[in-house]
Parts: C-alpha cells; sequence; structure tokens
C-alpha cells in the first residue's frame, strides 16, 4: 500500500517555494526548495529555477528531540522507517509543520522555525463519547481554526476527529459505528466562509457535508 501526502508553502519571508512530501513505509519526508515560485517551480531546468531537495532526519535522543533536513535520502528513509513509518496527513499553522505516522498512530510537530519537535499519540487524550483508536490519516488545519481535524482508517468503524489547538484533547464530530468495515474517512475540507465541513467515504464513494447547530464556524 502506498501512503502520501503534500504540502506546499510560500512563507512571506521565503524567496522561494518550500515542498514538503511524504511517501511510503520507508519513504523519507522530503523538503524540496525552488528558487523560484509559481507554475514550474518544481521543475529544476524549467525558467532558471533551481531544486535543492533534503530529506528529513528526527535526532529523539537529543534535549530537547530535534530534528535536521540532510541531503542523504538514505538517511532519510531510515528515521522514516524507525520513527514515522506509512506518513500522511500533513498540515502547517503558525510556523510549526504536523505529520501523523499510521502504522504507530502518532503525529509529529515540527518547529520548522526552532528546530525542535514533538510527538503524541492520537486519541489518547480524549473526551466524550466515541473513540479514536484507528489509524489517523489525513488533517486540516485552517488559519483561523482552533482545531486540527483528523480522518480515520479502520476495521471496525471509522470518523472523524477533532484536536483541540489549546489542551491537545480529541473529541469526535462523528462516526459510523462500524456501518463502513474497513472504510476510510477522507478528503477533508471547509467551505469559504468556514461553516460546512466536507468529508467523504473512500470505498463507498459518499461525501458527507457537516454543519454545526449554531452555525459558527469549525
Amino acid at each position: 500500500m502506498t501512503y502520501g501526502c503534500v504540502f506546499v508553502s510560500s512563507r512571506a519571508h521565503l524567496t522561494h517555494l518550500d515542498i514538503i512530501h511524504c511517501l511510503n513505509h520507508s519513504g523519507a519526508l522530503r523538503r524540496v526548495e525552488s528558487s523560484c515560485s509559481g507554475w514550474g517551480a518544481l521543475h529544476g531546468t524549467l525558467d532558471g529555477c533551481t531544486l535543492d531537495t533534503k530529506y528529513l532526519r528526527l535526532r529523539p535522543n537529543q534535549d530537547p528531540p530535534s530534528f535536521t533536513w540532510e541531503k542523504d535520502k538514505g538517511v532519510g528513509k531510515t528515521s522514516a522507517a524507525n520513527h514515522f513509518p506509512n506518513s500522511e496527513g500533513i498540515a502547517f499553522h503558525d510556523g510549526k509543520l504536523s505529520f501523523v505516522s499510521k502504522t504507530k498512530k502518532k503525529m509529529f510537530t515540527l518547529d520548522l522555525d526552532a528546530g525542535t519537535y514533538e510527538e503524541e499519540r492520537t486519541g489518547l487524550k480524549f473526551r466524550g463519547k466515541g473513540s479514536f483508536k484507528g489509524q489517523p490519516d489525513q488533517t486540516l488545519d485552517d488559519l483561523d481554526s482552533n482545531y486540527m481535524y483528523f480522518t480515520e482508517e479502520d476495521g471496525i468503524g471509522v470518523g472523524v476527529y477533532a484536536r483541540h489547538d489549546k489542551d491537545g484533547c480529541y473529541s469526535a464530530l462523528f462516526e459510523d459505528n462500524g456501518a463502513r468495515k474497513g472504510d476510510e474517512t477522507v478528503g477533508t475540507a471547509t467551505s469559504p466562509d468556514g461553516t460546512r465541513l466536507y468529508v467523504g467515504f473512500q470505498e463507498s464513494g459518499e461525501l458527507f457535508v457537516v454543519e454545526r447547530k449554531d452555525k459558527g464556524r469549525f
């Protein structure tokens, strides 16, 4: 099975385009820096663009745990296999990059400016009804939201879950109660005004539109 995710950033103080891409079980999470932005930025021979590719290496034994971007792809693949296999669901917010390891059921959050990172077991701090015990899949973290949303892959039943930014607690947005065993929730997105959340079920091909009872933003 192939896992994959792509994140694209063009922060205001950068003159280049960052593309961070994660792949399968032992696939390294790579950071590609392009000297230009816009269409064709990933083509090093197009319009004079140059590319610099590096791979994520976690250093969990340092205090605090830190990370580096290495030119050696083998180093990146070893780090991925040892610490974050089957990476998925990448999101960026307030200078921090988050992604999940499906098989380890963990979320890693990189502080891109400080060069440090934190990790947590997804769904461990849970409140309310339901449980987030399946594999975390895709993530959604809008700039104006106080929550990060997670989709799930599980053989029993799947749902969509929210993590509060302030206390790190998870809660169930909705669950299917086992009606779609072996399926997974995918494709979370919000409407332009933030009042609707869209989510799909991959195998059954269903799309749900979720609204809050108070008509507020997600």
